[in-house]
């Protein structure tokens, strides 16, 4: 039996992140439009959006249609420019002004590394 190698990319993250960043600006690759409260169209990835939301990841994955039209009713387009900064980049920069209506748009959407688990917040889940 001949021996198995394991190689690995070692700025595997690094290098995903950054290709997040750079795709949200390749318009060729856009597969989903989120259309905002105030009517503003962005054109977005199912794949980012899935990985990121589990709220994105439910709806897409019972829309059979190849480049879906999702409104986002109650988030204007800057809040949802903050939200796509967020799950493109890994962060978003906001004024303290803005931060807890971004975090009640980050829950409604139900955003990963911004909504902490039953078990971080105390609770046990249900049995």
């Amino acid at each position: 039996m001949s021996e198995k190698f394991n190689l690995k990319w070692n700025d595997f993250n690094v290098n995903v992140s950054r290709s997040f960043g750079l795709f949200r600006n390749e318009s060729y690759l856009h597969d989903v439009t989120l259309v905002s409260e105030d009517f503003k169209h962005i054109p977005a990835h199912k794949l980012v959006l899935s990985a990121c939301s589990e709220y994105f990841k439910n709806i897409l994955q019972q829309t059979k249609q190849s480049q879906p039209l999702l409104c986002l009713s109650g988030v204007n387009a800057a809040e949802l420019q903050n939200v796509l900064d967020y799950v493109y980049e890994g962060e978003v920069r906001i004024y303290q002004e803005d931060l807890d209506r971004f975090l009640d748009v980050a829950q409604r959407l139900k955003l990963d590394g911004l909504m902490g688990s039953d078990e971080e917040a105390g609770e046990t889940p249900a049995q």
